[in-house]
């Protein structure tokens, strides 16, 4: 932390207010632009700055709005990002040499960001979790979603009301039967009771399947509508949050957290209705039986309190970590399942392995953290309560012997403070999976508050686009002021065939991403047919634009459903007419099932090119305004792209269509040919022009032909 040169006690001052204390601070040896130079990590009880002291940039973010710390190890040094609410933050960078220090500085920002943090010599305590004015909102906005269904919530909570009442009776029928039926032999009374008793049991048992049969119902419900307005919600943000929000993150929110949510409403609230009324109703009646008994049966009550309060201040923190430590792993199944076949082609199945197992055993670590908390405080209230239990027997079996009180009242007696000890214990219990449930609650109210960043402004409209695009002085960068794209200034004509070309990296799909209002741009305006994007509803938009993928994606059902995803009303005429045009028809019509075999997961069980062949054909079903082929032909044959560039020849005619290119060969023939290296655009014009002027695209060119020609004569060599 303090290196060699450390900075004098006094040197942050001007970076923090009057009564801000410097918990810690951290020096790294690169700057914010990834240069070396000396740059600060500080972190105080209520914000992270990082602050460079030769350019004097300076940034800083709360922590309460702190979601996710991130360390990131790359090969050449390492980086802290942050998850905020709306976005992912570069922190700070930092070289090799400095990636033990900035690890220990990224785990100690995530226990002050979330758990109390008590630093040794520092009269300082930090203090992180949801105030209570959030949780009660929380709370409200929980309830909200039994509104719909209070009839059934209703009937479950009036059933288990009644069954409450009903257990009542039985210590009080046993005081009845020892002392008048059993002392007595009053065989008449002691039938009577016993058929009492019957009744009341049975009453409850039927009570109890209301109950349950209510409940699951009402949580079947609750879990039903919130994960489809969740998918709902998801599916109307925008590209940016799911670039922010690893897809394993948001599953788990889908899944997991509307499960404890679920149990929350359901078992969780009716529990803490039924056991708290129960509480109070029989410490009543232990208190009017005997007061100086029930004082020893009270005796247990203070400890569970504070031991609640113990574990309720602690539960919080810890149970947030192990849901991070869940989705990190859940983050990893989704990237390596899908990509079982890269993993294997690599023989990585080891090295996934124990990735795996480390991350599973994180989990574990951070579960265990929670069963430590557990066992330092359950085994101590329930102690307290069995001692509490014996004092009660030894002082009433006294004052039985000595006449002062009955067998039978004693019986009852502790009857009900065991009925007293239970309800508490459920209390107490229930304070983890409560503490839980709000957190997982809080997780998909943020999910369900995001607001996308991309939508429809009051003023736009339904256009009929004829394809006139312009770009007009367009920067763009992913992140604040890291352009990816600068100064784009490119004007398409209705009809027109225009080629993309330039090194990887420079910025070609980071184009067609604007086009398709994906992302606004940073500065300058995106036209099509002289309407800026943002006045045209995106909806109308995209569906008026055609793209096909350099790597498509086709979703788990049938060929049919996939060409038809873009058109929903698709007759199957015009899904053959479809496949046809993209030269998919003969490949389909030999598979077993024809049109209707099922493509597997992300269309496993075709070939590349079968599978780029379908996603033109799903392009061409719509009948795009705008067609845009991002390395469309990249993953075909030289016949297969012969016959789907003689396709593409009849379907671009009267389209404007853009075209990503790797192989040039591909654009050779396109009214315009732009070129863009590292964001800007250097050439345009056509093959022709561009080959005389001798810039990069002809660098390229000349590059490509010799790699084909040595490539040619290596097959013909082996040959």
């Amino acid at each position: 932390m303090e290196d060699e040169g450390e900075p004098p006690d006094n040197y942050f001052t001007h970076l923090v207010e009057k009564d801000e204390k410097i918990l810690f601070w951290f020096n790294s040896d690169l700057d914010e632009k990834g240069f070396f130079g000396r740059s600060y990590l500080i972190v105080t009880p209520k914000r992270v700055i990082t602050y460079t002291p030769s350019t004097g940039y300076t940034r800083w973010y709360p922590l309460g709005g702190i979601r996710e710390v991130r360390f990131l190890d790359h090969l050449g040094g390492g980086e802290i990002e942050l998850v905020l609410k709306d976005r992912v933050v570069s922190l700070i960078r930092f070289s090799r040499s400095k990636v033990a220090d900035f690890r220990k500085a990224a785990r100690l920002l995530e226990e002050l960001v979330f758990r109390e943090v008590r630093l040794e010599n520092k009269d300082i305590v930090v203090e992180r979790g949801v105030s209570y004015d959030k949780k009660i909102d929380i709370v409200v906005r929980l309830f909200s979603l039994l509104k719909p269904y209070w009839r059934i919530g209703l009937v479950a909570l009036i059933s288990s009301l009644i069954a409450v009442a009903l257990g009542l009776l039985p210590p009080y029928l046993m005081k009845i039967l020892i002392d008048e039926a059993l002392t007595k032999g009053n065989i008449d009374l002691l039938v009577q009771l016993s058929l009492y008793l019957i009744a009341i049991y049975l009453t409850s048992t039927l009570l109890g399947i209301i109950r349950g049969y209510s409940l699951t119902l009402l949580g079947e419900k609750i879990v039903y509508d919130l994960r489809k307005r969740l998918y709902r919600h998801v599916q109307q943000l925008s590209l940016g949050f799911f670039d922010r929000y690893g897809s394993g993150r948001l599953i788990s929110r889908i899944s997991d957290d509307t499960s404890r949510i679920k149990w929350f409403l359901t078992w969780g609230v009716q529990s803490l209705i039924v056991n708290t009324l129960q509480t109070v109703g029989i410490g009543v009646i232990v208190f009017s039986m005997n007061p100086s008994l029930a004082i020893f049966a009270l005796i247990p009550a203070p400890i569970i309190l504070v031991g609640i309060r113990y574990y309720k201040t602690r539960a919080w923190r810890y149970y947030h970590k192990v849901w991070r430590r869940w989705a990190d792993v859940n983050a990893m199944l989704v990237d390596t399942i899908p990509g079982a076949m890269i993993v294997k082609s690599f023989t990585r199945e080891r090295f996934e392995t124990e990735r795996f197992t480390r991350k599973l055993w994180e989990v574990v670590k951070a579960t265990l953290r929670t069963v430590r908390l557990r066992l330092q405080v359950f085994p101590a209230m329930g102690l307290a309560t069995s001692i509490s239990a014996v004092l009660v027997w030894w002082f009433g079996g006294l004052r039985v012997i000595s006449g002062e009180i009955t067998l039978g009242l004693l019986t009852a007696f502790v009857s009900y403070m065991w009925q007293f000890y239970g309800p508490i214990n459920i209390l107490s219990t229930l304070v983890e999976p409560l503490q839980s449930a709000l957190t997982s609650a809080e997780r998909i109210f943020e999910l369900l508050d995001s607001e996308p960043e991309i939508k429809d402004s009051k003023e736009a409209i339904d256009l009929e686009i004829k394809g006139h695009i312009v770009f007009r002085n367009v920067y763009f960068g992913y992140e604040p002021y890291v352009y990816v794209l600068r100064n784009i200034n490119l004007e398409i004509k209705p009809g027109e065939v225009v080629g993309i070309v330039g090194p990887s990296g420079s910025g070609k799909t980071t184009l067609i991403k604007l086009l398709l209002r994906f992302y606004d741009p940073s500065q300058g305006k995106i036209l099509i047919d002289g309407v800026d994007l943002r006045k045209i509803k995106l909806k109308s938009l995209r569906r008026q634009i055609g793209i096909v993928q350099q790597e498509p994606i086709l979703f788990s059902g049938s060929i049919a459903e996939n060409i038809a995803y873009g058109k929903e009303d698709a007759e199957p005429e015009e899904i053959i007419a479809a496949a046809k045009a993209a030269y998919a028809h003969d490949f389909i019509m030999k598979l077993p099932a024809a049109y209707d075999t099922q493509v597997g997961e992300r269309g496993s069980r075709l070939s590349g090119g079968e599978r780029q062949r379908i996603a033109i054909a799903r392009a061409i079903i719509t009948n795009p305004k705008i067609l845009i082929l991002d390395e469309a032909t990249s993953s075909v044959d030289t016949i297969t792209e012969k016959q789907i560039q003689a396709a593409l020849n009849n379907l671009i005619r009267g389209r404007t269509t853009i075209v990503i290119a790797h192989r040039l060969s591909t654009v050779k023939n396109a009214d315009k040919i732009v070129v863009i290296s590292n964001g800007q655009v250097v050439e345009i014009g056509k093959h022709e022009e561009l080959l005389e002027r001798n810039g990069l695209y002809a660098k390229l060119w000349r590059a490509q032909f010799e790699e084909e020609k040595r490539a040619l004569k290596e097959k013909l060599r082996v040959i």
